[in-house]
């Protein structure tokens, strides 16, 4: 059959080569990598049977990211006739025998019983580790068919491994790569692109990422240029504190425009750890998260805790706590508030931190104290070698890990998900 592909011309070149067992698929935020990828692999299902896993870092993840990419892709050129789909598990299936098997790495025992791979496409390959995708790349072994590798994701640190394994020990000129934007070596075809190879997106959106040279230049090198990044000292670059009136008149604003834009989470401690409790609101349109109020303290017992909470007693308005003391959880919940636990799970920390700091700003009142002094008193550890490490700090920081269970179920602000929509008429 023939299909009207409607793709950008920097990605023709990757959407035709199938000589290489890896694709190391890097750049900028925006840029359509993660859409071409997943075109090309609907393509192939198409063409010939093939077993496809898809994975990523945590598992709850992956519907809204790349299960739903590949469905609309699949619906985008009317392709539904060729597929089927089931929820639980994801899974895609095509009429030829092709299917999508989709999972997380925070079940590594499910990992191990999948059999007669022959594609596999590790979406944000960043956030897994080093082992697992070793542990990846030997389930690529199917009989009789060629056997690859996608490995999409943004350049976040010279400290990761993907630069140590596919940059630095395989020999290739990180500077080279960004002027040339494809280099193939034996093994490996390299990919680079930037969010002006995507014609799909707006120039607000292009804009946006502009922004990000004023406030935070690292982030600006990573997200707009498409560049590594080195790990900073500090954690975050955008926090700014404001004062408590003019940030509470704001939060009203925003609350008239239903819970949606209201978020609160609590982190658990007692003799050493403080409970932290931390509500803030979110401003979409501007992106920008405002921290309005906090409680931060220790040594109490759960009905202490509670009564220190009784202020907020809100049912309809939900809590996300950490999940470590689920019995607690339930106290609060019997004593009225509507709470429930947070997921967590592998990868959660980072994640949440990087959605922290997708926001443009983070203001924080000049009320809650703890929040802005841990918020900008974050940093990375180093290694032995004077390193910084991306998943080590130097602070237990009770109250960002309150915002980051508070805002869960946020969806941010992507500049991933769907960053390729079919032009009306197409």
């Amino acid at each position: 059959m023939e299909i009207n592909i409607q793709a950008n011309e920097h990605f023709i070149d990757y959407l035709n080569n199938w000589d290489k067992r890896f694709y190391y698929i890097v750049g900028g935020y925006g840029s359509s990598k993660s859409y071409h990828t997943a075109l090309k692999l609907v393509l192939k299902a198409i063409q010939e049977k093939r077993r496809i896993l898809v994975v990523r870092s945590v598992y709850r993840t992956i519907k809204e990211s790349c299960f739903s990419l590949l469905k609309g892709i699949i619906s985008n050129y009317n392709l539904n006739g060729f597929f089927s789909y089931t929820l639980n598990p994801l899974h895609i299936r095509c009429r030829n025998g092709s299917e999508f098997i989709f999972m997380g790495l925070d079940d590594s025992e499910k990992l191990k019983s999948i059999d007669n791979v022959d594609m596999i496409w590790i979406e944000e390959c960043s956030e897994i580790s080093y082992n697992a995708f070793n542990e990846l790349n030997g389930r690529l072994r199917a009989l009789g068919k060629d056997l690859h590798i996608f490995l999409t994701n943004n350049p976040v640190s010279v400290n990761n491994w993907t630069y140590e394994r596919f940059i630095k020990k395989a020999g290739i000129d990180e500077e080279e790569l960004y002027q040339k934007r494809i280099i193939i070596t034996n093994d490996t075809y390299y990919h680079h692109s930037v969010v002006t190879d995507n014609v799909f997106v707006n120039d607000e959106y292009i804009q946006q990422l502009k922004n990000f040279e004023t406030y935070d230049p690292e982030r600006y090198r990573i997200a707009f240029q498409g560049k590594f990044g080195i790990v900073g000292k500090g954690v975050f670059k955008n926090v700014k504190k404001a004062n408590d009136t003019e940030v509470q008149a704001i939060v009203q604003g925003l609350s008239k425009y239903g819970l949606g834009n209201l978020y609160d989470g609590l982190d658990y401690g007692f003799s050493v750890s403080y409970n932290a409790f931390v509500r803030m609101a979110i401003d979409r349109e501007n992106n920008v998260l405002y921290v309005y109020d906090e409680l931060y303290n220790k040594n109490l017992i759960t009905s202490e805790l509670i009564d220190s909470m009784s202020y907020i007693k809100q049912k309809h308005r939900e809590i996300i706590a950490d999940s470590a003391r689920p019995e607690t959880t339930e106290e609060i919940r019997r004593a009225g508030f509507k709470i429930i636990n947070a997921e967590k799970g592998p990868g959660s920390v980072l994640d949440g931190l990087q959605k922290l700091k997708s926001f443009y700003k983070i203001i924080v009142s000049d009320k809650c104290i703890n929040t802005y002094r841990e918020l900008t008193e974050l940093c990375h550890e180093k290694d032995k070698n004077g390193n910084y490490l991306e998943d080590k700090f130097t602070i237990d920081p009770h109250t960002v890990d309150a915002m980051r269970y508070g805002l869960e179920k946020y969806k941010q602000t992507t500049f991933k998900n769907g960053e390729i929509k079919k032009p009306k008429g197409v």
